[in-house]
Formats: C-alpha cells, sequence, structure tokens
C-alpha cells in the first residue's frame, strides 16, 4: 500500500521533526478556519453546554493548575470547542487540532514534535494527523480526555471523497511498549489457546523479538525469524491490545468515529528503532 508506506515515513519524520524559526514564522500564517463544535458532541444539551461553556482563559488557567483540579474534565466537555484543520508548512502531514472556540482561527502555530499545552501548541487541546485517508497519532493534552479527539477523526473523514475506495479511512496506532509487555511477563510462555495453536517455532520466533535476539542456531535476528513467528507474534500484539491502556483508549478514540475492528498487522513498520520497540507491528484499523 504505496500511500501506508508514505504515512510510515511520515511517522518516521515526525519522531525528529523540529521546526526552526523560519518554520515557526511560516507557521503563522492563515490557516483555514475551523469549524465549532457542537456542544451536544461532547455531552450535555445544546442549551446547557452553551449556558455553562467557560471560556478560555478560565479552561486555561484550570488546564495549567497543579495538580489538575478533578473538575477539568467535566470543564473541557462543557466548553464550546472548534476544530481547526491545519495543514504544516512542512507538507509532511494536515493536522487536525481542537481548541476552544475563543481562540483565534487564524492564529495557529503548531509544532507536533511538542507536547499539546506547550510552545506553538499552547492552546491545542486534542490532535490527529492525517496523510491520504491514513488517520494517526491521536493525542490530547494532560487532563483533557482522548475521546474528545473522535470529533477531529470524523472530521478528517467528512473531507474524503466518496465513492473511491483508495480513499478508504485507515487508522494507525504504534504498539510502543509491545516488546517490553512481552518481555516482562514472559509472554510466550502462555497457555493461551491461539498461541499454543501456533506451534513451538512460532513460538521461539515471537520469544527472539520480544527480546531482540536471534534464536537458538541462528547468527542474527532475520526476516526468516520475522516470517515463521509471524502467527505467534499477531496473536501476542492480540493480547497487548487488550491489555495496553494507552493503546486501547487511542484505539476507543478512532473507533469511536470509524467502523470497523482494529487487528495486528505485521511488519508494518520497519524502521529498526520501532522493530525494536514492537517488532514492527502496528494496529491498524481498515473502514
Amino acid at each position: 500500500m504505496p500511500a501506508l508506506e508514505r504515512t510510515l515515513r511520515t511517522l518516521r519524520t515526525l519522531r525528529t521533526l523540529r521546526v526552526g524559526a523560519s518554520l515557526a514564522a511560516a507557521s503563522r500564517t492563515p490557516a483555514p478556519r475551523g469549524v465549532l463544535a457542537r456542544p451536544r458532541a461532547f455531552g450535555g444539551s445544546s442549551a446547557a453546554a452553551a449556558l455553562a461553556s467557560p471560556s478560555w482563559d478560565a479552561l486555561r488557567a484550570a488546564l495549567d493548575a497543579t495538580p489538575a483540579d478533578a473538575s477539568l474534565a467535566s470543564l473541557v466537555t462543557s466548553s464550546s470547542l472548534r476544530r481547526d484543520e491545519y495543514l504544516h508548512p512542512s507538507g509532511v502531514a494536515t493536522f487536525w487540532l481542537l481548541r476552544h472556540a475563543d481562540t483565534d482561527p487564524d492564529a495557529i502555530a503548531f509544532d507536533p514534535a511538542c507536547d499539546l499545552g506547550v510552545g506553538p501548541n499552547a492552546d491545542v487541546l486534542a490532535a490527529v494527523a492525517q496523510q491520504d485517508a491514513i488517520l494517526y497519532g491521536a493525542r490530547s493534552r494532560p487532563g483533557v480526555p482522548l475521546g474528545l479527539a473522535s470529533s477531529l477523526v470524523a472530521a478528517a473523514i467528512a473531507k474524503l471523497p466518496r465513492g473511491d475506495a483508495s480513499k478508504s479511512p485507515v487508522a494507525l496506532v504504534p504498539l510502543p511498549r509491545m516488546c517490553e509487555w512481552a518481555r516482562d511477563g514472559e509472554r510466550w510462555s502462555d497457555d493461551d489457546p491461539a498461541l499454543v495453536a501456533a506451534g513451538e517455532e512460532a513460538i521461539e520466533c515471537a520469544k527472539a523479538i520480544a527480546l531482540g535476539k536471534p534464536r537458538p542456531g541462528h547468527s542474527v535476528l532475520g526476516q526468516g525469524t520475522f516470517r515463521a513467528g509471524e502467527r505467534a507474534w499477531m496473536r501476542l500484539c492480540e493480547m497487548h491490545m487488550e491489555e495496553d491502556e494507552e493503546v486501547a483508549r487511542e484505539m476507543a478514540t478512532f473507533k469511536g468515529a470509524m467502523r470497523g475492528a482494529f487487528a495486528p498487522a505485521h511488519m508494518a513498520d520497519t524502521d529498526p528503532e520501532y522493530i525494536a520497540l514492537a517488532g514492527g507491528a502496528m494496529a491498524v484499523l481498515k473502514q
């Protein structure tokens, strides 16, 4: 899938992307105006939300409080929020940003390498990245429910051309703790029926992938090990996707606006750094 390959390259670019002064200046150019999110999309009736909606200054003060107030989530969901579409000047991707309706829709400066709520991302509550029909990178500012980013996913999907199978939405969720999870619990030894059914060789290969070491009798951790271990590694990934709370929250965010179910994809990203973290696997939803 060429589009997926381009997106994975973009993901690797975003890991190290740093915006310089010239790019920061360019990012202050006018961007497409945002769409006011309907208050009822975040809970409560429109009338009630309009009456209760706090100003951006009030919400920002609550977000900046340390420690965050326990009522912060309800304060965010009662706010009048806007979805902004932002094409990054670097051209790597379009970013969908959730911001308070009080903020200026034409004054967007966004750096994908920065945390939300920091620097140029000071007024960004949640974000989702898009390249072609592929969506990824759902995240939210601390204290902001990640589920609110579902409205950004829906906005991105709404702009895709209809009737074109090549533009059917695809969501990617990385599994950066996959190998660590497998090692810590020696999960290749689980008596899960589907894992056992994969066979001893596949399980031995999955163990080698998790450890990042060649299996006995081999000098390198090579393509043969990944091929032979695919069935066992995919079953371990399925188990991890259910148990890792951060992965589950991100998948739920996409599923809030997309049909279908996530499944692990073998060797979806062959970057050596990512292979060491996840054996190359990613959770993928193809609508």
